[in-house]
């Protein structure tokens, strides 16, 4: 019965450690910070959804075969008004480079993120490489809505939204909104 209590103490103590601890925001949960939960997929098997291309249309499937990475399921995608979503691990001169942020709507229509912890060790074959162009649109979020932005205001740790599409397991954004 000891064993029980305790068992349970622990696992209540980790979740909140999680959700504290996580890139959080209004009901956003942080649940999750490696591995995957019973029902969820891993990012190898993420489906090949349609990518929009940079005027905005759905076109047919543009698979990333070769790769891991995958743009988020279409219903996702729309609840959320982006293609990927991840947290900013690296910092380069002229691109960075994220570790995913998944998403999941719930039954009730709720939407959920989890992402790990900004303390936790991702490994360089986790982090997403994301690259964009010099007409690529910059947004930082705030509580007045989106604020133009360049990509000098985007730092570590941040968490960000993007439009775009896979191409070699490199995330190419046409448009990236940061918080």
């Amino acid at each position: 019965m000891r064993l029980k209590k305790a068992m349970i103490l622990f696992g209540t103590v980790c979740i909140l450690n999680t959700i504290t601890v996580g890139c959080t925001s209004g009901h956003e949960s942080a649940a999750k910070t490696e591995g995957t939960r019973a029902g969820e997929e891993s990012p190898e098997e993420l489906n090949d959804a349609p990518l929009k291309d940079i005027d905005g249309n759905t076109g047919a499937p543009q698979e990333n075969t070769a790769g891991k990475w995958h743009v988020l399921e279409p219903d996702v995608a729309a609840a959320v008004d982006a293609d990927f979503m991840g947290k900013v691990r690296k910092m380069e001169e002229d691109s960075f480079f994220i570790v995913e942020r998944k998403v999941k709507i719930l039954d009730d229509g709720s939407v959920i993120y989890s992402s790990p912890s900004s303390d936790a060790d991702i490994p360089d074959s986790q982090l997403v490489h994301v690259v964009f162009e010099e007409d690529t649109r910059f947004y930082l979020k705030d509580t007045d809505g989106n604020v133009e932005t360049g990509f000098q205001d985007l730092k570590e740790h941040m968490c960000v939204e993007m439009k775009g599409s896979f191409k070699n397991d490199e995330f190419h954004a046409i448009e990236i909104r940061f918080f």
